[in-house]
C-alpha cells in the first residue's frame, strides 16, 4: 500500500499530554474520548473512554507495557575537559546507544566522554548512525546511566513541554508503569487507573505486562515513513521481556477462546515477535513492522494513541485497527 494512504494533516501542534496537570491526577486519567472499530460491521463510534469495560469479556487477557520514560540529555566531558551536551536518540543491542550532539556536532570514530556528574559511566564512538549527526556508541556502564537518567538529566522533545515534564512527571507515566528505559511515552497506557483496572478485573478480564522501552522506533528520522510503499519500511531495533507468567496467561486464554488486547502498538510489537521466534524465546530484540494485510498471530485487538502523520505507528494501527484514544 502505497505510504500516502497513512498521510494527513494536524492543524495545532500540541504537545502532549495537553493538560498535565489533570492527567497527574488520577481522576481525570480516564476523561478522554475513544474511538471504537466495529470490523464485521465496519461501523466507528466514539464513547467515554471509562466505557472501555462494555468491551471486555470474561477471559479476555489486557496487556500492558510497563516501561516508563526517563530523561535522555545529560552532560559529557572528553578527555581534554572540552564540555558537550549529547542527546541520547535511541537504544541498540548490545550496551549500543544511538546518540548526537546537542548541537549537531561531529564526533569521531574512538571518540570517549564521561558523565560529568559520574565519570564511571563513559560513551565510545564507534561509527556515523545516519546522515543526521547520530552516531553509534557503546555505554560503559548502561544500567548506570539508565538509572542516572531517571532521575536527573535534562528533556528535549518535539511534543513534550520540558518544564510541565519537569513539574507533572507523573502526567507522562502510566500508574502501572516501574521499569525505566523509554526516550518517548508508552502513551496508550496513561488513561487506565487502578480503579479502571479493578473493573476489569470484576468483569472476568486478566491482567498481564511486558515491557518494551521506546527508543529508537520513535526517532524522528524513523517516525516518519520514508519508503514509497509501506510494506518497504524498516524500523530499528528495540529490547523486550515477556515474563513467563504473561506468556502463561495468554496462552491458557487463547486455548479457552479469549481475546488478547495489547495496550499499545509496543505491546502488539513484541507479543507478535516472541511468538514468531523459537519457543521460551522471551527476551531478545525486534524490528517487527506490520502494516495492512499483515497476520497476526496473538493479538485479537490493540488500543493506541498519541497518532503522528505517516508514521510507522499509523501503519500497525491500520494493520489491524480497533481501539485509538484521544
Amino acid at each position: 500500500m502505497l505510504t500516502e494512504k497513512y498521510d494527513f494533516r494536524i492543524t495545532d501542534q500540541m504537545t502532549i499530554p495537553l493538560r498535565p496537570h489533570w492527567i497527574a491526577n488520577d481522576s481525570y486519567r480516564e476523561k478522554c474520548k475513544m474511538l471504537v472499530l466495529n470490523r464485521s460491521k465496519g461501523e466507528i463510534h466514539k464513547v467515554d473512554f471509562s466505557k472501555l469495560t462494555d468491551y471486555i469479556k470474561e477471559g479476555d487477557v489486557i496487556c500492558f507495557n510497563d516501561s516508563t520514560i526517563i530523561n535522555h540529555m545529560f552532560i559529557c566531558k572528553t578527555r581534554q575537559n572540552r564540555l558537550i551536551k549529547i542527546v541520547l536518540e535511541g537504544f541498540l543491542p548490545n550496551n549500543r546507544v544511538i546518540i548526537s550532539g546537542l548541537l549537531k556536532e561531529r564526533l569521531n570514530a574512538n571518540d570517549v566522554f564521561y558523565l560529568v556528574d559520574n565519570p564511571e559511566i563513559s560513551i565510545k564512538i564507534e561509527q556515523r548512525f545516519s546522515e543526521e549527526s547520530q552516531y553509534r556508541a557503546v555505554v560503559e556502564n548502561h544500567e548506570a546511566l539508565i538509572c542516572y537518567l531517571a532521575s536527573h538529566g535534562e528533556r528535549l522533545d518535539e511534543y513534550v513541554d520540558s518544564s510541565l515534564f519537569y513539574k507533572y512527571p507523573d502526567a507522562y507515566r502510566s500508574v502501572f508503569s516501574k521499569k525505566y528505559g523509554s526516550l518517548e511515552i508508552p502513551s496508550a497506557g496513561i488513561h487506565f487507573t487502578w480503579d479502571l483496572i479493578q473493573k476489569i478485573k470484576d468483569k472476568g478480564g486478566l491482567i498481564s505486562f511486558i515491557t518494551l522501552h521506546v527508543a529508537s522506533t520513535e526517532m524522528l528520522s524513523n517516525r516518519k515513513i520514508q519508503t514509497k510503499c509501506v510494506e518497504e519500511v524498516t524500523i530499528n531495533e528495540e529490547y523486550y521481556e515477556v515474563p513467563q507468567a504473561t506468556a502463561d496467561i495468554i496462552n491458557t486464554a487463547k486455548q479457552n477462546g479469549g481475546r488478547i488486547f495489547a495496550v499499545g502498538t509496543t505491546v502488539t510489537r513484541c507479543l507478535e515477535s516472541a511468538y514468531s521466534r523459537e519457543h521460551n524465546c522471551l527476551k531478545a530484540s525486534t524490528s517487527l513492522s506490520c502494516c495492512s494485510g499483515s497476520v497476526w498471530k496473538v493479538v485479537t485487538s490493540t488500543m493506541s494513541s498519541n497518532v503522528h502523520p505517516a508514521a510507522v505507528s499509523v501503519a500497525f494501527r491500520f494493520s489491524k485497527a480497533s481501539l485509538t484514544c484521544f
